[in-house]
């Protein structure tokens, strides 16, 4: 999963106020369900400062009329995607900003987790890990398997954050291109593993793998 922070209090209302033509035609676009083509594969910036290490994942988003979203990201343990260990569950609100250099058509936007945000252990050996935290590192409460944790407003050693901020906010762009609406792009992830902790982190080159349409 991107790294997100845990920032203080965002407003919405820095939303366009005049209507831009090619961001409703965008968000025309993205309205709908989208889902990894196959397993993909992030760089995961090591604390100890060495080289990045391979994350595997699969997406999930679900994009509303209204400017809302609801996602799924889980994380495998290995390189085919057939043994999950983490999943993310979360949902808010899009904050749209302006036209991303990455391409022609791609606009920034936020992510606002202020809806949901919850965590579930899908593996043995994550659940063991987890549990060696300290208390209060992620939730309340011993980590049990299968369990969904609701962990929207707290810190989670899971999650970059800021302590006594309670809104997790991620920075990127989305593109959809008009003549392959079928195919959703998010920014590129920074080869170091550097997430989009904040605006001048967004990506101004690179897409990731593109979503697919489902719905």
């Amino acid at each position: 999963m991107k790294r997100l922070l845990i920032t203080a209090a965002v407003s919405l209302s820095g939303l366009p106020a005049a209507a831009d033509p090619l961001l409703e035609g965008l968000q025309e676009r993205i309205v709908g369900t989208w889902t990894s083509i196959t397993c993909e594969i992030r760089p995961s910036p090591d604390p100890a400062g060495g080289a990045p290490t391979p994350t595997y994942l699969t997406r999930d988003f679900t994009y509303d009329a209204d400017g809302g979203f609801a996602a799924n990201i889980t994380v495998y343990a290995d390189a085919a995607c057939e043994i999950p260990a983490v999943a993310y569950d979360f949902a808010g609100e899009l904050a749209w900003h302006g036209p991303n250099p990455a391409a022609e058509g791609a606009w920034s936007q936020d992510y606002v987790l202020n809806r949901q945000l919850e965590l579930t252990l899908l593996a043995p050996p994550m659940v063991e890990q987890m549990n060696q935290l300290p208390e209060g590192a992620c939730g309340d409460g011993p980590f049990e398997l299968n369990a969904v944790r609701d962990i929207l407003g707290q810190p989670c050693a899971l999650l970059n954050f800021v302590e006594g901020s309670d809104i997790v906010v991620d920075h990127d762009f989305l593109y959809v291109r008009e003549d392959t609406p079928n195919m959703l792009f998010m920014g590129g992830k920074h080869v170091d593993g550097t997430g989009f902790y904040y605006p001048e982190n967004r990506p101004t080159v690179g897409l990731q793998q593109p979503l697919i349409r489902v719905e």
